[in-house]
């Protein structure tokens, strides 16, 4: 992907405090806490690139109402940056190239991109997708980092006002399907659809955002004919979907802090891919990313009545 390079100055402040829940009933919810400050705005030119601290969060600007950010892809260990002592350390292989694969997939059936947020630094130093105590663990250069990723991803979704935010991850889940984490925990989705419709749950949900223009059910949003699971081709299989309703007693990621994070004003999704079969060739990387792009068209034309 061809783009050019900028580099741009951190600073800025913004105070956030959001209380979310994910929840089968009404339960106590989850706090979030925004309280860092984010980075001034880039230059918003589709096809560029703005640059954090030392190019460890880069930004790629777009021209679609999608946004998709890729916090544990990243390969840089810079030298002086203490590894993490706590929390997940292990790396999505091989989600940077995917993200590039959807972004191109989605100019051929568009003619445009997405924007795209990547952190480019590897887990042992920052974990993009956590809150800042456990992401950063005290070390001011990627507190910085973590804050430059975060502020990048709400500049890029004031640019897509009214679209989609993807949050791009890879599992190694014994099930090798893709996994749509929409904050709603197992014992929700084992639920029947009639008890989804009629509970409020969509209200907890990381799409909470499109339930006002969606003609559809709030069930049949997240697994019905027309959810982003029943658009995926049988050749990449999903959770939840038709074909499979709730993961039950499986493996699955619901969905974590940037997705919580940032589903408050936009709907969205945590999108957890396979390797085998899916980030594990350039083909297969190929394929899923002409899957999605047109899955994701198809789904924001009818559920948010976005067309591209």
């Amino acid at each position: 992907m061809m783009m050019q390079m900028r580099r741009i100055a951190v600073f800025g402040n913004v105070l956030l405090v959001v209380l979310v829940a994910s929840c089968r009933s009404p339960e106590a919810p989850t706090p979030v806490d925004f309280s860092v400050s984010t980075p001034a705005a880039c230059v918003p030119v589709p096809g560029t690139s703005c640059l954090g601290q030392n190019g460890w969060v880069e930004y790629v600007v777009g021209e679609l109402p999608i946004v998709i950010s890729v916090p544990h892809g990243g390969a840089m260990t810079p030298t002086g940056i203490p590894d993490r002592t706590f929390g997940t350390t292990v790396t999505d292989r091989n989600t940077i190239d995917l993200v590039r694969a959807i972004s191109d997939a989605l100019l051929g059936v568009t003619g445009r991109r997405p924007h795209v947020v990547i952190s480019h630094l590897r887990r042992t130093k920052l974990d993009p997708n956590r809150e800042l105590m456990e992401a950063a663990q005290g070390n001011p250069e990627m507190t910085q980092a973590w804050t430059e990723y975060h502020g990048f991803i709400e500049q890029a979704r004031s640019q897509s006002a009214g679209g989609f935010f993807i949050d791009l991850h890879g599992h190694g889940h014994a099930i090798d399907r893709v996994e749509w984490g929409y904050l709603l925990s197992v014992a929700t989705l084992d639920q029947s659809d009639a008890m989804l419709d009629a509970g409020g749950v969509g209200n907890l949900s990381s799409l909470r955002a499109l339930l006002s223009s969606t003609p559809d059910s709030f069930s049949a949003v997240l697994r019905g004919p027309m959810s982003l699971g029943g658009l995926l081709p049988p050749a990449f299989p999903s959770v939840p979907s038709p074909g499979a309703p709730t993961p039950g007693g499986a493996e699955y990621f619901s969905g974590g802090y940037t997705t919580r994070r940032h589903t408050i004003m936009a709907a969205g999704v945590q999108l957890e891919a396979n390797f085998p079969g899916l980030r594990d060739t350039a083909a297969n990387r190929t394929a899923f990313g002409g899957a999605l792009a047109v899955a994701l068209r198809a789904f924001t034309e009818r559920h948010l009545g976005v067309v591209f």
